[in-house]
């Protein structure tokens, strides 16, 4: 049986899309897939902070990611793409051609500078779109 496949997609890779695959790995277990990239992804790690959150609140390891462009995926692979914010949505549609029947776009703000309390604040309110995006395609 085929999983579902999920791909988070933020601007650089390196805050928001690698904290929403990492809670969503957790949350989906085997019955899907989820990877991320950035528009503007040029490589390098996860942010310390997001690194943080994800160990002390998620108690899981996101410090071995490595920050990967749009482009070093097949996107028609994906179910689902989910964009971290509007321009972001934006962009895939426009430039990309992802279709708008596949792709989705959330309100979350980039934490980039902002410290670990923004972080956590960010991860939260991904757990929660998260939640109700899973219950929305019934693998809740």
């Amino acid at each position: 049986m085929r999983t579902t496949r999920i791909l988070f997609v933020c601007y650089g890779n390196i805050c928001r899309s690698p904290m929403a695959e990492g809670i969503a790995r957790l949350r989906l277990g085997t019955r899907g897939e989820a990877a991320s990239a950035g528009i503007a992804a040029a490589g390098g790690p996860a942010s310390v902070e997001a690194v943080l959150v994800m160990k002390l609140v998620y108690q899981t390891d996101i410090s071995g990611h490595v920050a990967r462009p749009v482009g070093a995926y097949d996107l028609k692979s994906f179910d689902h793409i989910v964009a971290m914010d509007i321009s972001i949505h934006n962009h895939l549609r426009d430039i990309w051609g992802v279709p708008e029947a596949k792709l989705f776009g959330w309100d979350i703000e980039d934490p980039l500078g902002l410290g670990y309390d923004a972080y956590k604040e960010t991860a939260r309110k991904l757990e929660r779109r998260l939640d109700q995006f899973l219950a929305s395609i019934d693998l809740d």
